[in-house]
C-alpha cells in the first residue's frame, strides 16, 4: 500500500481529533465520512492552518535522529543543496563551499519547521526564475525539493499533505457550490450565440453541453448587484477563456470571455469572424475597450487562473466560446453593420454606443508620450488604492495589478507594474466607469482611452515608430521608452513609489 496514504490518514485523523500521538502509530482507520467532517470543519473556520501545523511540529526532525554530519552529507552531494544551504545562512551563494556540518544548525535556527521556511524558499525559487534558463529553475525547484526533505525529513512530507489537504477542502467546498449552481442556474441558461461551422456542418451550443464538458457554472460572485458565476478557465488557442453565466431580469444569460494577449486584460466576446472551425477575428464592439470587463471579474478570473487551465479531451475548444457569440462571415461585413447600427445583440442595446470619456483613439500613429496625461477630476488618485491582486499573464510574467479612483470618484484606474528599482514598469491597462452592470458583464458605459492604455508590448503595427525594434516578440514591440515619458505614469511611479 502507497505510504503517502496511510500517512494522509493518520494526519487527518491526527487534525481532527488534535493528538499527534496517531502519527506514530503504523496506520489507522479512516472512513470517506471522516475525510468530509475535516473539509467541512476546515471551511467554517474551525481548523485553520495552524492545528495542522501544531501536529508537523510534533515530528522529530532528521537531525534529531541521524545528527547533523549525516545530514550535511546528503546535502554536500549536490552544488545545488549546498548553495540553497550558504544562502539561506548567509555564507553567499557563491561561497556554498564554505558551508560545514555546523550550517545545518544555523539554518534550523532560523527556519525551525517547513512553515517557517515556506516564505523564504518560495522567495528564493522566484528570484532563480525570473534571472536564470528554464533549465536552471528546474533543477532548483528539484534541489528544493531535495533539501527540504533532508533537514525536515517526515516534518516536510506531513506539511506537503496538510497544505494538499486545504486545497482538497477548499476544491471540495467548490464542488458543493458547482452542483447547487448547476440547479439554480442551468435550467434558466440561454444562449444567444450563433451556430458554430465546421467541417461543412453546423453545430449549436446548448447549455448542457457546456456543462458535460465541464465548463458549467462553478464560481460565484456579485457585482453591482447582478448575481453571476464563472466557469473553469480552459484555453482556446493561446487566448485563456472562461463561459460565465449572469442572472438578468429574471433569465440566465450565458456569456463568453477571453483574455488579450498583449493588454492583459479579460474581455467579453460578443461577435466574432468565423473561420473553418476557429475564431479567425475577435469582435471590437464600438471599441475594445468597451468590451473590457469590470476589475472585480477580471480578479476572479485571474483567482480560477491560478488553478491551471482546464483540459477538455477530444474537443475543439473555440468551439465553447465562440458559441456563446454572434458570427460574421468577414471583417467588412462586421465593420459596416456596427457602422449602420444594425446589430441587435445584448451588448448592443445594452452597452452605450458613445463613450462617456473621450481620450481618442487606438491608431497607428501615436500621440507624443509627453502629451498623454489626465488632469482635473477625471485624473486618477495615486493616494487611494482600492483594490490589487497579482496575476501571471502570458507576455508578462508576474504583473502587480492596482486599481485607483479618479479624483470625482466616476473613474477607476487600472495599473499594471512589473519588476523592481530600475526595472520597475507601469501601464494602464484600461480605466472603468463607476456605472450599472449588464447582462454581459461589463458596465454601460466606458471610456475611450487611446493612447493612455498603450501596453507595454503593443503589436508593432500600432507602435508608430516608438518601440523598441530590439525589443521586439511575436509580432509585439516593446514600448517602455514610450510610456515612461507618459506625465501621467510618471505620477504614478513617483507617488506609489513612496507609499507603497
Amino acid at each position: 500500500m502507497d505510504n503517502s496514504d496511510k500517512q494522509r490518514r493518520k494526519l487527518i485523523q491526527a487534525i481532527l481529533n488534535r493528538d499527534p500521538k496517531i502519527l506514530g502509530q503504523s496506520d489507522v482507520e479512516m472512513k470517506k465520512e471522516d475525510e468530509i467532517r475535516l473539509f467541512d470543519l476546515i471551511n467554517k473556520g474551525l481548523v485553520k492552518n495552524e492545528d495542522a501545523d501544531r501536529i508537523v511540529i510534533s515530528i522529530k526532525g532528521p537531525v534529531e535522529s541521524e545528527g547533523v554530519d549525516a545530514i550535511f552529507a546528503k546535502i554536500a552531494a549536490s552544488n545545488y543543496e549546498r548553495r540553497i544551504l550558504a544562502y539561506m545562512t548567509g555564507v553567499g551563494f557563491d561561497n556554498f563551499e564554505s558551508t560545514v556540518p555546523h550550517s545545518i544548525n544555523d539554518f534550523l535556527n532560523k527556519y525551525p519547521n517547513p512553515m517557517d521556511f515556506q516564505s523564504a524558499r518560495d522567495d528564493f525559487l522566484t528570484a532563480v526564475k525570473h534571472s536564470n534558463p528554464i533549465e536552471k529553475y528546474g533543477a532548483y525547484l528539484i534541489a528544493m525539493r531535495d533539501f527540504c526533505l533532508h533537514v525536515y525529513g517526515k516534518k516536510q512530507e506531513y506539511y506537503e499533505l496538510s497544505k494538499q489537504l486545504f486545497i482538497e477542502a477548499e476544491e471540495w467546498q467548490i464542488d458543493q457550490d458547482a452542483e447547487r449552481l448547476r440547479k439554480d442556474l442551468l435550467p434558466l441558461a440561454e444562449i444567444d450565440g450563433d451556430v458554430w461551422v465546421q467541417g461543412g456542418q453546423e453545430y449549436h451550443l446548448r447549455p448542457e453541453l457546456l456543462d458535460k464538458a465541464g465548463l458549467g457554472p462553478r464560481y460565484e460572485l456579485e457585482i453591482g448587484g447582478v448575481q453571476m458565476a464563472l466557469s473553469r478557465v480552459f484555453l482556446v488557442d493561446t487566448h485563456e477563456a472562461a463561459i460565465a453565466y449572469i442572472k438578468f431580469d429574471d433569465k440566465v444569460k450565458v456569456r463568453g470571455y477571453y483574455r488579450s494577449n498583449s493588454q492583459g486584460m479579460w474581455r467579453y466576446l460578443a461577435d466574432y469572424v468565423g473561420g473553418e472551425g476557429s475564431i479567425a477575428w475577435y469582435g471590437v464592439g464600438f471599441n475594445e475597450e468597451s468590451l473590457t470587463l469590470p476589475l472585480k471579474i477580471q480578479k476572479q478570473l485571474n483567482m480560477i487562473c491560478k488553478k491551471g487551465a482546464f483540459k477538455i479531451p477530444n474537443a475543439n475548444t473555440s468551439f465553447f466560446l465562440g458559441g456563446t457569440a454572434r458570427r460574421f462571415n468577414s471583417k467588412e461585413e462586421y465593420k459596416q453593420l456596427v457602422a449602420e447600427n444594425r446589430m441587435d445583440s445584448d451588448y448592443y442595446r445594452e452597452v452605450n454606443r458613445t463613450p462617456l470619456v473621450d481620450f481618442g483613439v487606438l491608431s497607428t500613429e501615436k500621440h507624443p508620450p509627453e502629451s498623454i496625461d489626465v488632469e482635473n477630476g477625471s485624473a486618477p488618485n495615486f493616494h487611494t488604492q482600492l483594490d490589487h491582486y497579482r496575476m501571471e499573464a502570458r507576455m508578462y510574467g508576474t504583473v502587480t495589478v492596482r486599481q485607483f479612483p479618479s479624483n470625482n470618484d466616476n473613474l477607476r484606474y487600472t495599473i499594471f507594474e512589473i519588476g523592481e528599482g530600475e526595472n520597475r514598469r507601469a501601464w494602464i491597462g484600461g480605466i472603468e466607469v463607476n456605472a450599472p452592470i449588464t447582462s454581459t458583464g461589463l458596465k454601460s458605459e466606458w471610456v475611450s482611452t487611446g493612447d493612455v492604455c498603450t501596453p507595454l508590448l503593443e503589436y508593432q503595427t500600432m507602435t508608430g515608430g516608438y518601440g523598441n525594434p530590439e525589443g521586439r516578440t511575436d509580432g509585439y514591440q516593446d514600448m517602455w521608452e514610450y510610456i515612461r515619458r507618459m506625465p501621467i505614469i510618471k505620477r504614478f511611479l513617483y507617488t506609489w513609489r513612496d507609499e507603497d
